[in-house]
């Protein structure tokens, strides 16, 4: 028995096609802007979030290379301009650090 080959959302919400294209626009500039080598990993994704006064979704942006470190934006993916991440970067570059 075979079954159709279907998109995998583990979200629940309708999938955005925008949103893999901005997530790989806000790595590239975080690269740009941190000086990180071009292949340096970095990753952006939604999370759902619930704590007490937090929007439903926000955003983390996470370097994987040392050293590690990561910033949320309290903002789904698709709402962050590229103002809100230069901002953030340059007044954090450190972000926070995790293991």
């Amino acid at each position: 028995m075979t079954f159709p080959s279907l998109p995998l959302n583990l979200g629940g919400a309708p999938r955005d096609p925008g949103r893999g294209r901005r997530a790989t626009e806000i790595a590239d500039l975080v690269r740009v802007l941190l000086q990180l080598p071009a292949d340096a990993p970095v990753t952006v994704f939604p999370l759902a979030c619930r704590e007490p006064g937090c929007p439903p979704v926000e955003t983390v942006i996470a370097v994987l290379a040392p050293p590690r470190r990561r910033w949320t934006i309290h903002r789904p993916l698709v709402q962050i301009d590229d103002g809100v991440v230069t901002d953030l970067l340059t007044h954090n570059p450190q972000g926070f650090t995790h293991d």
